[in-house]
């Protein structure tokens, strides 16, 4: 016997499956805290119980589709308008996630278990005097970084003729895909907190006044004289036969000395700029740590990249465009 079920069709609702608006709620929940907690704010929010696997599935599945969505868009993104931001900011940085793997072509996928920790990659770009931010994250290789980098700062007001202000703690993978992303449009400047710890950590070995040594060298820089500060570390020197870890002298004047061309704080106040990498910070706290290490979370690779995309998404706030879409569509 078949049934015609009229109101299911008017409303676009079959059993066992979550209409768009509530799958909408459940993935607000369910990308923000973990899956069991999502269940409990479905009951608190909606007065009824949905299964511990109907809430991840639903979030795994939607997280799926932005991720393919927003690698879609990088790829295919247009040329640089020829207007745009004057001044945008742009960071990146990497977060290390607990990923698990497992090979079950032996049967038992338990006894393959394998525990490893994969860095995310998190970019972010906002134009000068701008409050929002616009952000992207992969765990693929480092060269897929540029592409998504230079999305942010498109979707911040990239043009043609912006300057990229690029802060970073130095590290060489930022620095290529920097230049890949922006070109002759991005100017890096080392993060001068990052220089401080270096500094901080010297300090001792180069003056019996640690803490007044240290202020002079924050002035130094700050006036663009970051060559006193890598002459005044030279001077302290430890021997060329102690190891590197015991020479923390030596690593602060091999770290300034390798960046001598992205020391220009003056240049940087001046503009009214940024010093330090602040941005990035907050973005890897509330765009990845805070669903992704929370504690006993542990993902597999596809499903880490998937969510660090979808909460890259939300924390855009284009989450609503997200849904429209996918009602269209539907």
């Amino acid at each position: 016997m078949t049934y015609i079920r009229v109101l299911p069709d008017a409303i676009k609702v079959r059993s066992r499956r979550c209409s768009l608006p509530l799958q909408r709620g459940v993935c607000a929940f369910g990308l923000e805290e973990s899956f069991e907690k999502a269940s409990v704010s479905v009951i608190e929010h909606y007065g009824f119980e949905l299964p511990l696997s109907a809430v991840a599935g639903v979030t795994r599945k939607n997280a799926g589709r932005i991720a393919r969505s927003q690698r879609q868009r990088a790829h295919n993104c247009s040329a640089l308008p020829s207007l745009g931001a004057e001044e945008l900011v742009a960071e990146a940085d990497g977060s290390f996630i607990r990923i698990v793997s497992t090979d079950d072509s032996n049967g038992d996928a338990r006894k393959t278990r394998k525990v490893d920790y994969r860095e995310a990659r998190l970019c972010a770009s906002a134009a000068k005097g701008v409050n929002r931010t616009y952000y992207d994250a992969t765990f693929d290789s480092v060269d897929s970084v540029a592409t998504l980098w230079a999305q942010t700062a498109k979707l911040a007001g990239m043009s043609m003729q912006s300057h990229i202000h690029v802060l970073a703690d130095g590290a060489v993978w930022i620095d290529t895909q920097r230049r890949v992303a922006f070109g002759d449009q991005g100017e890096l400047l080392i993060d001068l907190y990052h220089v401080l710890e270096y500094l901080g950590e010297a300090a001792a070995s180069c003056s019996s006044k640690t803490i007044r040594w240290l202020k002079t060298q924050k002035k130094r820089l700050k006036a663009g004289r970051s060559d006193k500060v890598i002459t005044e570390l030279k001077k302290h020197l430890e021997p060329a036969t102690e190891p590197d870890e015991l020479c923390p002298v030596r690593r602060a004047w091999r770290y300034l000395d390798n960046r001598r061309d992205y020391l220009a704080y003056d240049q940087a106040i001046k503009k009214e700029l940024p010093l330090g990498s602040g941005l990035i910070e907050s973005g890897n706290k509330h765009v990845l740590q805070a669903r992704m290490k929370i504690p006993g979370a542990s993902w597999n690779i596809e499903t880490a990249e998937d969510f660090a995309k979808a909460r890259a998404l939300r924390a855009n706030k284009l989450w609503n465009q997200y849904w429209e879409d996918l009602k269209e569509v539907a």
